[in-house]
């Protein structure tokens, strides 16, 4: 929390409930994979992510319109770079890649950055 800035007293203040928040987080996935493509999990450090997406979907709607399907960006730079893991973490991807953003703690920052910091993955892996 000292990371974010936030204050679990604010957020129930001024937050969404945790279904309503997870209903519009379904609801923004079933757009977003209208063409029947199944939605993929990424992030940087998947596991501890999923880990609290899949509690709150499962706890709130009963499913995780996920499933078991997560893909962790760290380990794709480490297979498409051949490095070792102690050198994924996301400083010293950036020193490689050149991302245009950083990350910044913020939600939707960090999201943005870590989409680039995957394209630029893939883009290196040849795919």
């Amino acid at each position: 929390m000292s990371v974010s800035g936030l204050s679990l007293e604010d957020l129930e203040l001024t937050g969404l409930p945790p279904a309503e928040a997870m209903t519009a987080f379904r609801d923004w996935i079933a757009r977003a994979t209208q063409d029947g493509t199944r939605a993929v999990f990424v992030g940087l450090n998947t596991p501890f992510d999923w880990g609290f997406v899949n509690y709150y979907f499962h706890r709130f709607l009963g499913e995780n319109p996920f499933g078991f399907t997560a893909l962790d960006i760290k380990a794709l730079y480490m297979g498409a770079t051949g490095c070792t893991w102690d050198q994924t973490g996301s400083s010293k991807m950036a020193k490689r890649l050149s991302p245009r953003r950083t990350g910044t703690h913020d939600a939707l920052e960090d999201a943005l950055y870590q989409a680039e910091l995957f394209r630029l993955t893939r883009r290196i892996s040849g795919r």
